[in-house]
């Protein structure tokens, strides 16, 4: 591939990474016509359907819901609502528009009768035909339409129909319609709610919208007033049932005082407590002392009950008053006795009587202490008996407690039965008193605002917006139509498209010429084709601009794909550079020569394909044009191989021969994306101009062939761009430009 071929990749990358905003708006400018004509077809297809639409008048109405109730006493647990909820008021409005609100409503003010809800049988278009059809009174039009079509084999008698599902359904459309047309809408931030009607008759969308709020109310406190009965009924058979459960327990705990024989129960455990209290103290000390006697006798029979010597040195004898009382007299006679020895003999009387005295004492002493041990051992007998006394007492104490205790348990327990049954009871009593006083209070929870008055103007449609929104939006989708469509076909439409997406040279632009046919061989020089003519001898003026220098004498007109002007652009270039030059037209596409047709020469004129195989001579190949200075070298005779005539030496020979008699030789080729005859003729001559037809070929098909061109080595002039409306801008400027139009 050569730079040039490779450059032109990058600058069609390039732009194909940029977005060019003026290319979209040059699309749009292109298709202006087309987008306007849809829009204004669009919105006038809108405008007659609306002439034709019954308009559609709304009343409206607007109740305040009570979220606080009136009520003469608290019934909301029975109601099972609760007013202070966001959700109550979304309730109230899905009651509002509940199918059982809708019946009623249909009901009282008879719809089913009126002429905007009755469904015809037929639609429109069949009562309209029918209507042609002559009938009998009261007959019905298709019995006499089934009478002509009697001769068909086939049964034309209609299915008996099921009235009662034929009500059903009619009832099921009537509910859906009248639905469709009511209209609940809640005022934000306020407990007001609006409900709308559309009808044709504004005095029936006012009556219906009033007669919904009406109905919502009554079907309110009918429900209110029902269930307040179903709650009275309830409450007055539980309360029956409360009444003999309190009986039986206030009887099962009679009965259990008389069996128990319970007069007051209140302090009798306690009182059996606090002696146990007592009890246990007064026998804590009992035992103690028991245990100190116990001690003190255990430790009096270890020293010997006879040993009074003994007995006399233990602490709780020799202390007690009794003892000290003895020796103290045993001291004072002991002294006596000492006193007296100083003085008088043994046998003195004096002496005979202290120590007589003196013996007495301690005679005494062994009695005091000898009693005093039996009194130990008696005291310890009290002692033991006392503790034994306080335990039994204890014990019987005890038990009596623990009985009283169990007596007390199940008192209470019959007692909390009792209060636990008449609380019950006393608070269904109360709600029973609350819901009688209530059931005959009829206090609304909503009421009327504003009510609906007929309605002056058509609430729809909205004529004047869908008229301009059909053609805002007819408009909107018509231009992204023509968007997607110049996406899809990626054609080469305009001037500037050659430069910016083909990165080739734009010789000029060939306007579109009206025929169907392909265009005479005079259409050169018509007078109606003058802007054709000259826009040709612009591209000649660019070519020999293009070559001033060079020399260049050959050149070959190929195009990408067959249709795109091809033979006819050389032709007619050929004509333009005649008009300065001696110039020689050679067709080489030898698999579809059309030129000696569009000359009209004979079929069996001879031309290229014989100069090459030798049949003819080279004078017996040219033709010149009449009335120019044109020659042309048709195709010549059809061969089954033209690429090897074409890339045989003798044609090259020929080309180096002919150079020496004209000025110019053009060389008419194949398309490049159809065979390789261009690619080969291409590097015979010295340069190229390529022609595109205005939306013809893919830009990159295109490309690609050009890419061919540069990869054979292939000198590109530039493009012819063809067939160019007269309309498009491009072709415009070209026009002012040439003094030949008016600039857009």
């Amino acid at each position: 591939m050569s730079n040039m071929a490779i450059q032109m990749e990058k600058d069609n990358f390039a732009a194909e990474r940029d977005v060019d905003l003026t290319q979209y708006f040059r699309v749009l400018w292109r298709f202006k016509g087309r987008i306007i004509l849809f829009s204004m077809l669009v919105t006038a297809i809108a405008v007659a359907v609306l002439l034709n639409v019954e308009p559609m008048y709304k009343a409206k109405s607007r109740l305040l819901i009570e979220s606080e109730q009136a009520k003469a006493v608290s019934i909301e647990d029975v109601y099972g609502l609760d007013s202070s909820r966001q959700e109550y008021l979304q309730t109230q409005f899905e009651i509002i528009k509940s199918r059982q609100l809708a019946e009623r409503v249909m009901d009282r003010l008879e719809l089913v009768r009126h002429p905007e809800f009755i469904v015809p049988e037929r639609p429109a278009w069949q009562e309209k035909i029918l209507s042609y059809v002559p009938t009998a009174p009261n007959q019905d039009p298709m019995e006499v339409v089934r009478g002509w079509f009697a001769w068909l084999p086939i049964d034309l008698t209609p299915d008996p129909v099921d009235e009662a599902k034929k009500l059903a359904t009619r009832k099921v459309l009537l509910l859906n319609e009248f639905s469709q047309r009511l209209s609940v809408s809640p005022v934000p931030q306020t407990q007001l709610v609006d409900i709308g009607f559309f009808a044709h008759s504004p005095q029936l969308a006012a009556l219906v919208s009033n007669t919904m709020g009406e109905v919502y109310i009554e079907n309110h406190l009918e429900a209110k007033l029902a269930v307040t009965r179903k709650a009275s009924e309830w409450l007055s058979a539980r309360l029956d049932e409360l009444l003999v459960g309190l009986r039986n327990s206030e009887e099962k705990l009679q009965a259990f005082r008389e069996r128990e024989g319970l007069l007051e129960l209140d302090g009798a455990v306690g009182t059996a407590s606090k002696e146990i209290n007592e009890l246990t103290e007064q026998l804590a000390i009992a035992r103690q002392k028991r245990e100190e006697a116990r001690s003190l006798l255990n430790l009096v029979r270890q020293k010997g009950v006879n040993d009074i010597d003994s007995l006399e040195g233990l602490a709780e004898i020799s202390g007690h008053p009794l003892i000290e009382q003895v020796k103290q007299a045993e001291v004072t006679a002991a002294a006596n006795v000492a006193e007296l020895s100083r003085r008088y003999g043994p046998k003195h009387n004096k002496m005979i009587a202290a120590k007589a005295q003196l013996t007495e004492v301690r005679s005494n002493m062994r009695t005091q202490v000898r009693q005093l041990v039996r009194g130990i051992e008696q005291e310890f007998q009290a002692l033991a008996s006392a503790a034994a006394a306080l335990e039994r007492q204890l014990g019987g104490i005890k038990t009596q407690y623990q009985e009283q205790s169990r007596v007390e348990v199940e008192y209470r327990e019959l007692q909390r039965e009792v209060e636990s049954n008449r609380r019950i009871y006393e608070t269904f009593l109360n709600r029973m008193k609350e819901t009688g006083a209530v059931a005959d209070f009829d206090a609304a929870h909503a009421r009327f605002t504003d009510r609906a008055e007929p309605p002056l103007y058509p609430s729809k449609p909205k004529k004047k917006m869908i008229v301009v929104m059909a053609a805002f939006m007819s408009g909107l989708f018509a231009c992204a139509f023509a968007l997607i469509y110049n996406t899809l076909t990626d054609t080469i439409t305009a001037g500037d498209q050659v430069e910016s997406k083909l990165s080739s040279k734009l010789l000029g632009v060939i306007p579109e010429q009206k025929t169907r046919k392909r265009l005479k061989a005079d259409h050169f020089f018509s007078k109606d084709a003058h802007s054709f003519s000259e826009a040709w001898r612009t591209v000649r003026t660019g070519y020999l601009l293009t070559h001033v220098e060079d020399g260049a004498k050959t050149l070959c007109v190929t195009s990408t794909v067959p249709g795109e002007g091809k033979t006819t652009s050389s032709y007619n270039l050929s004509l333009a550079l005649s008009q300065l030059e001696r110039v020689l037209l050679i067709e080489a596409d030898l698999r579809k020569p059309v030129v000696g047709e569009m000359l009209k020469l004979p079929n069996y004129q001879p031309g290229l394909s014989n100069l090459l195989s030798g049949t003819h001579k080279l004078n017996d190949c040219i033709y010149t044009v009449p009335d120019t200075q044109l020659d042309v070298m048709v195709a010549g005779t059809r061969v089954s191989t033209p690429l090897e005539l074409i890339a045989s030496q003798g044609f090259n020979n020929l080309l180096e021969r002919l150079k020496g008699h004209y000025d110019r030789i053009l060389v008419d080729t194949a398309p490049v994306d159809v065979v390789s005859d261009a690619l080969v003729i291409s590097r015979r001559v010295d340069s190229v101009v390529y022609v595109v037809k205005c939306g013809k070929a893919r830009r990159e098909l295109i490309s690609k062939s050009l890419g061919r061109l540069f990869a054979a080595h292939a000198r590109v002039d530039g493009v012819v761009l063809n067939g160019v409306p007269k309309d498009l801008a491009t072709y415009k400027r070209y026009q002012s430009y040439y003094g030949t139009g008016t600039a857009s």
